[in-house]
Order: C-alpha cells, then sequence, then structure tokens
C-alpha cells in the first residue's frame, strides 16, 4: 500500500492521526527524542483533538478544530515550525 492518499479520499479520524504521530516522529528523529514524549501524539473525539505534544493554535491539550483538513493544516504548520526551531538550535 502507498503513503499517497488521493485527494479526493474523505479524511477520517485514524488517517489524522495517523499522520499526526507521522509527523511527531520525523520532529522527535531531528530533535531531543521529544522530551520523552512516547506514547499517541494526537486522538481525535468529535470535533475534539486532545494532544500532549501539539499545541494546534491555542496550546492547550484539548482542541477545537472545524474540520480533518483544517486539522491536518494546523498539524503540519505546526511540525513545519517544530523542524524549523530544531534546525536553528543544530
Amino acid at each position: 500500500m502507498s503513503w499517497y492518499y488521493p485527494i479526493e479520499k474523505k479524511l477520517t479520524n485514524k488517517d489524522i492521526e495517523a499522520y499526526a504521530e507521522a509527523c511527531w516522529n520525523i520532529v522527535c528523529e531531528l530533535g531531543d527524542g521529544g522530551g520523552g514524549k512516547v506514547y499517541d501524539p494526537l486522538t481525535i473525539e468529535g470535533k475534539t483533538a486532545h494532544s500532549y505534544v501539539f499545541d494546534l493554535e491555542d496550546g492547550g491539550r484539548h482542541h477545537k478544530f472545524k474540520n480533518l483538513g483544517h486539522l491536518r493544516e494546523m498539524i503540519l504548520k505546526e511540525t513545519i515550525e517544530n523542524i524549523k526551531n530544531i534546525l536553528k538550535e543544530k
């Protein structure tokens, strides 16, 4: 199975949870291992995403989102910022 998902594919909670895990793994590989945070980086329940590792625009533990596309964009944006910060420190 390819990692590629056609743009037409309807995103599911599991898709975004797996995406968040992959993004967090990249950050951990580049950085300090995530400060020991090795558990699931994101869990979705209804219209709330729960995460200890992603701030997702509000800095809290429980994050509201408009839709799964919006949540994916927030994860990507934060992942890119984390990578930039790691590279600045090296």
